[in-house]
């Protein structure tokens, strides 16, 4: 009797442990060789549905400033119609291409960046675009264009909770003031538009006021910034969109975020934080 008693004790046991351990999946990781000539994805795909890590790896040798955009296409529209337009946009610095795609998850190589990271959730059963841009000053932008796709198939990771998180919303950064240097930070856009967030190191004592000013008179913004910018988030489409940021600031100080998409800056969408 006890025998019967304690065998099943020890299968559900199990069960529990098993169950627990495939809940407590890690977060896979995957590459991309960000590549403006030509950018590739490692594995190819298709790519487990659920929370993916995507580590964005500079092509040795180069010392540019990097975007790259992992997004899914408007229904309707064509990997072609979304190269034509970005081409046309380098002679009109226009912003048509937003509308054409839902980014959902985005990072910035800065030059001295080998490589960076962000997590984002998959969804199932999808074909994703990534972009990858080198920025330049004259002339046409080097660019090059890769697609995966998703499969109907969970990973059953979880992804850890990050350091703080800023909401997106109302064209306001709705998060914490302070930020560790090296953290992982989840932005959420929850507007119906895209948005950046642009980290600027501020000289000591700034206030808020300053910058709002600093914001309306490039004069006066130059009396306040202390160094050049660090993109703390590059575009994210607006809807419900999201990514966790492996961020690590250049140095600890004061930073304002600020959006300038569409003229958001001028209506407030601007923040200090202090990196500690």
């Amino acid at each position: 009797m006890k025998l019967r008693v304690t065998a099943p004790a020890t299968i559900v046991a199990l069960s529990l442990m098993a169950g627990f351990a495939a809940a407590q999946q890690p977060v896979p990781t995957v590459t991309v060789n960000a590549n403006p000539a030509a950018a590739t994805i490692v594995p190819s795909g298709p790519i487990p549905a659920g929370p993916t890590r995507l580590n964005f790896v500079r092509p040795a040798g180069n010392k540019k400033d990097l975007s790259v955009y992992v997004a899914l296409l408007v229904p309707g529209v064509s990997v072609e119609q979304l190269l034509s337009t970005l081409k046309r946009e380098e002679r009109t610095d226009g912003e048509a291409s937003l509308g054409l795609v839902s980014i959902q998850a985005s990072v910035a190589l800065g030059a001295g960046d080998a490589q960076r990271a962000l997590t984002f959730n998959v969804k199932p059963g999808l074909s994703y675009v990534v972009v990858v841009e080198q920025d330049t000053e004259n002339g046409p932008t080097p660019r090059s264009l890769t697609t995966f796709t998703s499969s109907g198939v969970a990973n059953g990771a979880t992804a850890p909770a990050p350091a703080a998180t800023y909401k997106l919303q109302g064209l306001r950064f709705r998060g914490p003031s302070t930020l560790k240097r090296t953290s992982t930070v989840r932005f959420q856009n929850r507007d119906g538009v895209s948005h950046f967030a642009l980290a600027f190191p501020l000289r000591k004592g700034t206030t808020t006021a300053q910058l709002a000013k600093g914001l309306r008179s490039e004069r006066s913004f130059g009396k306040i910034v202390a160094g050049a910018p660090y993109m703390a988030q590059n575009v994210i489409s607006g809807g419900d969109t999201g990514n966790d940021q492996e961020l690590r600031f250049p140095s600890k100080g004061r930073y304002g975020f600020v959006c300038f998409i569409d003229g958001h800056d001028r209506l407030g969408m601007y923040k200090i934080i202090t990196v500690k």
